[in-house]
C-alpha cells in the first residue's frame, strides 16, 4: 500500500505544480486585457458612462468611445472620425467650401 499512498502524493503534486504553472503563464500572456475588462466594472447603482447622441448621424454611443471634438468653447463627441470630420466640412465658412479648402 505505501507505494500507491506515494504514487498518488506524487501525482496531486505534479498537478499542484501544473495547475500553479498554468494558471501563472495564462496570467502572463492575457494579464493585461484582464486588467482592462475589471477596471471597467462598477459597483452596483453605478453609472459606468452616458449614452450620448452624435450630432450628424444621430446615433448613440457610449461617450467613452466617442471622438472628441472642442468647437466653439463646446465639447463634442462623434462616433466616428468620419462623422467628426463631416460635421467640419459642413461648418466651414462658405466661401472655404466653395474654393474647395
Amino acid at each position: 500500500m505505501a507505494f500507491y499512498e506515494t504514487v498518488m502524493i506524487r501525482f496531486l503534486i505534479l498537478a499542484l505544480v501544473g495547475y500553479v504553472f498554468y494558471r501563472a503563464l495564462r496570467n502572463w500572456m492575457y494579464g493585461s486585457s484582464r486588467r482592462e475588462v475589471d477596471r471597467g466594472k462598477t459597483a452596483a447603482g453605478e453609472v459606468d458612462d452616458v449614452l450620448i447622441q452624435d450630432p450628424v448621424c444621430r446615433t448613440y454611443f457610449a461617450q467613452r468611445n466617442g471622438v472628441h471634438l472642442r468647437h466653439d468653447g463646446q465639447d463634442l463627441y462623434f462616433c466616428s472620425n468620419q462623422c467628426r470630420e463631416r460635421f467640419l466640412s459642413d461648418k466651414a465658412p462658405p466661401e472655404d467650401r466653395a474654393s474647395g479648402g
